[in-house]
């Protein structure tokens, strides 16, 4: 998104959580590296899933939920797809949720929702551990410009461990982009990874020493 003004942010909520649980409002919190689905490869599908959004990220939603939305309004929030980004949209009121291929120690995106101060409902933000049970979960209320244009705050929960297999946003008029997971390499990866360390190690000792 191009704005990333902040009118106000209240959590109305939080659940009693341990002390390595966090709710993280920046993207630089989620550990690296990174997978991020940005929804520019769709355009207004109208879909519940599955549907695979990033490499090893896989959408599934309520009925009425879309990818590559480009336009949505938020009432009070203001309007999304001022500046002809894609994003996914729930339905009036659903849940968007993102798996992963492999369990991650943090996840988040960039949200807001419809608001009216008649009907003060926020967004409910929740991770699920493997056995898909929710292992974390937040109430946020977001307030943007009602004037304003692709606003909102990156939220996300990350985890002393990688223990979460998904994330799921959940809310009236709910809108999300940039949803970002933190990538934990496969064991063979660090495998590979300590085997060209050695060999680096390996050739720094067979290498003559300078004579002085």
């Amino acid at each position: 998104m191009n704005k990333y003004f902040i009118a106000a942010l209240g959590l109305a909520s939080t659940a009693l959580l341990p002390a390595h649980a966090l709710l993280v409002t920046d993207v630089n919190q989620i550990g690296l590296p990174t997978i991020t689905a940005d929804f520019e490869g769709f355009d207004g599908l109208l879909t519940t899933g599955p549907e695979l959004v990033a490499p090893g990220v896989t959408f599934t939603g309520d009925a009425g939920s879309e990818l590559g939305a480009n336009n949505r309004d938020l009432g009070e929030n203001g309007l999304w797809g001022g500046f002809g980004n894609h994003f996914a949209a729930g339905a009036n009121v659903g849940e968007l949720r993102f798996t992963f291929g492999q369990l991650s120690s943090g996840a988040g995106a960039f949200v807001n929702h419809y608001a009216l101060s008649a009907l003060p409902l926020g967004l409910v933000i929740s991770v699920y551990g493997d056995n898909n049970q929710i292992i974390e979960t937040h109430t946020v209320t977001v307030a943007t410009d009602i004037n304003g244009y692709d606003e909102g705050v990156f939220l996300g929960i990350t985890r002393a461990n990688a223990d979460i297999r998904s994330i799921s946003f959940k809310g009236l008029g709910v809108v999300v982009d940039n949803v970002t997971v933190s990538a934990v390499p496969e064991p063979q990866t660090y495998a590979l990874l300590l085997a060209g360390l050695g060999l680096v190690g390996a050739a720094a000792k067979r290498r003559p020493q300078s004579q002085g």
